[in-house]
């Protein structure tokens, strides 16, 4: 017989970015300009047009990750006799 599990895990990772424009922007504009920066950090985006750059200043990583098993019954760890 196979078992079959699945193993999730997630954490919440935030991103920064300093966006400097000549005018007044809009959520959506602002979500836009970021989405297209290079996400290495002090990487860059221009728009000439709008006269608007994006600066990439980081990722500061979730150090809270949540998990979670799923699947066929789980076998009991005898060290830490963790439940089926």
């Amino acid at each position: 017989m196979k078992y079959k599990y699945t193993y999730q895990e997630w954490s919440q990772d935030t991103r920064e970015y300093e966006i400097e424009s000549e005018t007044m922007l809009t959520a959506d504009e602002i979500q836009d300009m970021a989405l297209n920066c290079t996400i290495l950090d002090g990487s860059t985006y221009s728009d000439a047009d709008k006269n608007i750059k994006v600066t990439f200043k980081g990722t500061e990583f979730g150090d809270d990750s949540q998990t979670n098993i799923s699947g066929d019954k789980i076998k009991k760890d005898e060290e830490n006799k963790e439940e089926e």
